[in-house]
């Protein structure tokens, strides 16, 4: 066996988003994998069933977001086949794909109709409405030359991830499967439209905007609308009435087969994303009589988890066949798991255990056995079968991709431990071994291993139980790898998360510090002498909050982090959002105390810990910017050494999506700065 290199990276294979057809003894998943070639990802869809082998159902490269027809005729899915992203078709019976729409923009999602004739999609429109997509090709050159300038009057007008917004919106039109008429458009104006659902009797239409004037200013609460699909009026003057409270940001609406009452996914809006994303239902009758499902579970209705491997991740509501339960992935102390909901007596019953997250999953038609993507410490991907058709539920391998990969490659298992930080709440960390002590580490003798601690991101999802190729790759070089949930993580109940929203860099700063000193007595055979700190994005304001309140650590790398409040008010994708941390002043009002306390610039005189900065030229939730603040203060004062790397076309979150080859890179220069300063 072999250690892990940084190329495996092109042979792991991520499944995820996956789909059972209810009419026929058939599921599918999207098949993810980088491309060396490229420096992109292919994905495909794959076809499973138990007891039989797995089969290749398209051949991708670009086929993504399968949908099967109510009736079980058809997959549907988005390719890029054409050049921009498209709605496909073809019989589950299998045959050739053929290409259903041809909208100028592309498709985001779709949904079907009950009947498996109609689908309603959102499309990226602009104000012009719906055109083909050849006729771009046909655009005169003062129009083809000048695509590329932005004109942005609007305060939200970008998000990472997706870039600037410009002139399209996803808007919702309706389409048929034989293509007998042509696509309808449904909403206009400059609202966004997201997470499609329609009522059993297809009277209706259910999705996540924002509308009204502030419709820019509050992105961050979008609201569920209905749309009636049976109105004669114009439709260009349909007007969507909206069902959700204000005060609650809601997505993911569900229907319940009797088509009733409504089920969503939200969170209090005030709480500026420190509260559990939770089940609320409502009457359709009495959209006002709307309330939380399940109280007492403290816990998120998501899946809060990090990874730098991520696969095609999906948490739908289903129900059970007599629809008394409602079924979603749940966040739990660094878990994430299946979950039943009793939705009228309020009961929540965890379906799948063990050391794991699900990040995907789909049901029966009988809401007895359920097919789940599972991440693992020592695994990325694996596609399971959960029969819990009695209790406790069984759950079977149906495909491990990375079988033959794994079974090559020297691997290291994290060990949990618990502590307290002073008068804190229990919090939960992991070492992970170097893999030359992963059977019996700290034997006598042996050379004491440097280590790594490594804080999270957000602050408000979690570590948990999931492969980090990152930590692989530091622990096949001989570095032990520190890693906790501090207060302020996710999947360990809203106070746990909500107790730092205001303050970072003090009980946060307690719980990782209480973290590493908890590792280092219980593990002797870590070198307390050599010790570096590593983080992005919260993690990245971490690590220069640590950096610039104590000497303690040898090397330290902040990544895509936090550095002056100030800026990243008007210059983050949300930057006004985080006025309200400060209390609602603004950084040019002359009362900038909370904005000069919180930002670690402040503190930049004390850093003397030789510092690698990384960070994403293109990254728009933390602008470049608060990179290039945080070198030329360190290399002007020149009391650390100091590397800038900047990695050009890239987003936030290029650590777990980005360019493979710049994932490499990113990793590589890691290492090499740690054995210069470790």
């Amino acid at each position: 066996m072999k250690n892990i290199n940084l190329e495996d990276l092109f042979h792991f294979k991520l499944g995820g988003d996956i789909q059972i057809c209810h009419r026929k003894d058939l599921a599918v998943y999207v098949e993810s994998r980088a491309d060396r070639k490229t420096n992109g990802y292919n994905t495909r869809i794959m076809k499973i069933w138990p007891g039989q082998e797995p089969e290749i159902f398209t051949q991708g490269p670009h086929d993504h977001f399968p949908r099967f027809s109510p009736d079980g005729q058809w997959l549907a899915f988005i390719s890029k086949r054409s050049n921009q992203n498209q709605i496909w078709i073809m019989p589950t019976d299998g045959g050739e794909a053929q290409q259903l729409t041809f909208i100028d923009g592309g498709i985001e999602s779709f949904i079907w109709a009950p009947d498996s004739l109609t689908l309603y999609a959102t499309a990226l429109l602009t104000a012009e409405g719906i055109r083909r997509e050849t006729d771009s090709e046909n655009l005169d050159e003062y129009v083809k030359f000048n695509q590329d300038v932005k004109v942005i009057t609007e305060l939200s007008h970008k998000m990472d991830g997706v870039g600037f917004y410009g002139n399209r919106q996803p808007h919702i039109v309706r389409l048929t499967r034989d293509n007998t008429q042509n696509p309808v458009q449904l909403t206009f104006g400059p609202y966004r439209h997201s997470d499609l659902a329609i009522s059993p009797n297809a009277s209706h239409l259910f999705f996540s905007a924002r509308y009204g004037e502030d419709y820019d200013r509050e992105p961050f609460e979008q609201h569920i609308y209905s749309l009636d699909l049976t109105s004669k009026a114009n439709e260009r003057n349909a007007v969507p009435q909206r069902l959700s409270a204000k005060g609650i940001n809601a997505y993911s609406p569900c229907v319940h087969p009797d088509g009733s009452h409504l089920f969503f996914i939200g969170s209090r809006t005030e709480d500026l994303g420190y509260d559990n994303p939770s089940l609320f239902v409502l009457s359709l009758d009495q959209p006002e009589n709307c309330r939380r499902i399940a109280p007492n579970w403290d816990r998120p209705f998501a899946d809060e988890s990090l990874s730098d491997m991520l696969g095609p991740a999906s948490n739908p509501l289903r129900f059970d066949e007599n629809a008394s339960h409602i079924f979603s992935l749940t966040s739990d102390k660094g878990t994430v798991q299946l979950a039943r909901i009793d939705w009228r007596r309020d009961k929540v019953e965890l379906l799948s255990t063990g050391s794991h997250t699900c990040y995907s999953y789909d049901l029966d038609a009988q809401g007895s056995v359920a097919i789940l993507a599972v991440n693992t410490p020592l695994n990325p991907s694996q596609i399971e079968w959960l029969d819990f058709s009695s209790l406790p539920a069984k759950a079977d391998v149906l495909i491990n991709p990375n079988l033959e990969l794994l079974e090559s490659v020297k691997l290291s298992s994290p060990r949990r431990f618990h502590y307290h930080a002073s008068e804190g709440p229990e919090i939960d960390g992991w070492v992970l071994p170097p893999v030359s002590m992963e059977n019996q580490p700290g034997q006598k003798g042996e050379e004491k291993s440097p280590a790594v601690l490594a804080i999270h991101g957000g602050p408000m999802m979690m570590y948990a139980d999931s492969f980090f190729l990152e930590f692989q790759w530091l622990a096949a070089q001989g570095y032990a790898v520190i890693y906790t949930n501090p207060r302020g993580s996710q999947g360990y109940g809203r106070d746990f998360c909500l107790a730092i929203q205001k303050e970072w860099g003090h009980l946060d700063y307690e719980d990782i510090m209480a973290g590493l000193n908890a590792a280092l007595e219980n593990h002797p055979w870590i070198d307390k002498e050599r010790l570096a700190v590593a983080g992005g994005s919260y993690g990245g304001f971490m690590t220069n909050w640590i950096i610039g309140h104590t000497h303690r650590f040898k090397a330290a790398i902040t990544m895509r982090s936090v550095v002056d409040w100030k800026s990243m008010v008007g210059t983050g994708d949300g930057g006004w959002h985080w006025m309200r941390l400060a209390g609602g002043v603004a950084p040019w009002q002359s009362d900038d105390a909370w904005y000069r306390h919180q930002s670690p610039i402040t503190y930049v005189e004390n850093m003397t810990t030789p510092l690698l900065i990384e960070h994403q030229e293109g990254d728009l939730r933390c602008p470049i910017e608060q990179g290039e603040i945080l070198y030329t203060a360190v290399k002007y004062l020149n009391k650390a050494p100091v590397k800038f790397i900047r990695y050009p076309g890239e987003f936030h979150g290029m650590s777990r999506d980005g360019k493979p080859w710049h994932r490499i890179f990113r990793l590589n220069s890691f290492t090499e700065w740690f054995t210069k300063y470790l």
